[in-house]
């Protein structure tokens, strides 16, 4: 069975990355005869908390180097496995709960001593390619000390009206193990032994090839979470009182997303628009719009400068710190929970030479409440900052 490769105008937008929450990222319309081996290295760190923040005690925080291996072998033309490889070094602090300061500022508490931890993930996936789309099924396992996140699923692709529009649906489950460090300890009573959470996504989608410049993709999700969702190593001032995180043991999840790809010949780029909103039954509601371009430089560079911004409110049972008690008992002053906004400035080079391919990436995050578009009382003072730095390498063969 022969399948038929795509013009190189349509070969440049599908390739950016117009895939569905679960996908390679790269995944193309039909299976690649040689195999690819690859190895990605990251940087992560993130800002110090200020001593303004802290009450006079500034803080380092977290900072992750990642290593990852990436292989891809294909067996006839229709189908191809993949396994990717991930080991993470993670150190730090991180914030703890937030008190109020004087006139009712809010100070934040950082865990103090700093946590070290390595995660381990292995990912495979196999692939079924067919004249009118293809189907692919992975499984993934990520292990650290104090947890163990086992998962699986599968997506399908139907390619209608030759090949210019594709439908796509699929589902992912995990199911996660928590067994925290210091658990009921002396110095942490409250702190659970074990826990555990499951979720499930599913999702669906259609693309459509506009023209031959032109690539459009509506997508619609919902993720449902339960089980222990709150964060053992987080807690709440309450009413002068310290207690553990606790949020709601069930969350339903909403999600719209839109990407646009718009390629143009005489300038050898591509504009890339991807847009989504999210709603939770937490109260959480939010935002996001990236925009890039993919500029081909000579005959194998690739610039591609891209800005995202991002803006949520806040949870229903979030505050900073609470100075009653609530009547069902939930209490989480994480940012991740609070009303902030966020910019993200990215910068990547990509080259080819031969059978092998180069990149870099420098991403600047910075979040901040001015940049939601929500009303925000007072400013979570644990709000992180961070920079990125990757480089990777790959080979044909």
């Amino acid at each position: 069975m022969q399948l038929k490769k795509p013009s190189s105008s349509l070969l440049a937008l599908t390739t950016a990355a117009l895939a569905l929450p679960g996908y390679a990222p790269n995944a193309e319309a039909w299976a690649d005869t040689e195999s690819d081996a690859g190895y990605r290295f990251s940087f992560y760190k993130e800002g110090d908390i200020s001593a303004e923040a802290t009450n006079g005690h500034s803080s380092e925080r977290y900072q992750v180097i990642s290593n990852q291996f990436h292989l891809l072998m294909p067996r006839g033309e229709e189908w191809e496995y993949a396994a990717d490889v991930t080991l993470e070094t993670m150190s730090g602090a991180s914030p703890w709960y937030i008190v109020p300061g004087d006139s009712g500022k809010p100070i934040q508490v950082m865990s103090g001593a700093s946590i070290e931890d390595t995660r381990y993930a292995l990912q495979g996936r196999a692939r079924k390619f067919r004249e009118d789309g293809k189907e692919s099924f992975t499984a993934s396992v990520s292990n650290e000390r104090d947890y163990l996140s086992i998962s699986g699923g599968g997506d399908v692709d139907f390619e209608l009206d030759g090949k210019r529009t594709t439908i796509s649906a699929g589902a992912l489950y995990s199911h996660d193990t928590l067994n925290p460090t210091d658990g009921r300890s002396d110095r942490f009573p409250d702190r659970i032994d074990h826990a555990t959470k499951n979720t499930m996504t599913a999702y669906g989608g259609v693309s459509e090839i506009l023209n031959e410049q032109t690539v459009a993709q509506l997508a619609l999700s919902y993720t449902f979470s339960d089980g222990f969702l709150s964060d053992p190593y987080k807690e709440a001032y309450v009413a002068g009182n310290i207690v553990a995180d606790s949020r709601p043991d069930r969350r339903n999840q909403f999600a719209v997303n839109f990407k646009l790809r718009q390629y143009w010949a005489g300038w050898k780029g591509a504009l890339h628009l991807d847009a989504r909103y999210f709603h939770d039954d937490w109260g959480v509601a939010a935002d996001t719009v990236e925009l890039g371009w993919y500029q081909s430089v000579g005959d194998s560079w690739t610039v591609s400068p891209s800005v995202r911004w991002y803006e949520q409110g806040h949870a229903d049972f979030y505050r900073p710190y609470y100075t009653v008690t609530r009547d069902d008992g939930h209490y989480s002053s994480d940012y991740r929970l609070s009303a902030y906004g966020a910019l993200a400035y990215r910068l990547g080079v990509m080259d080819t030479w031969k059978q092998w391919s180069f990149s870099m990436a420098l991403e600047y995050y910075d979040s901040n409440d001015g940049y939601t578009l929500h009303s925000v009382d007072q400013a979570n003072p644990g709000l992180v900052d961070f920079a990125v730095i990757s480089a990777s390498v790959s080979r044909k063969f």
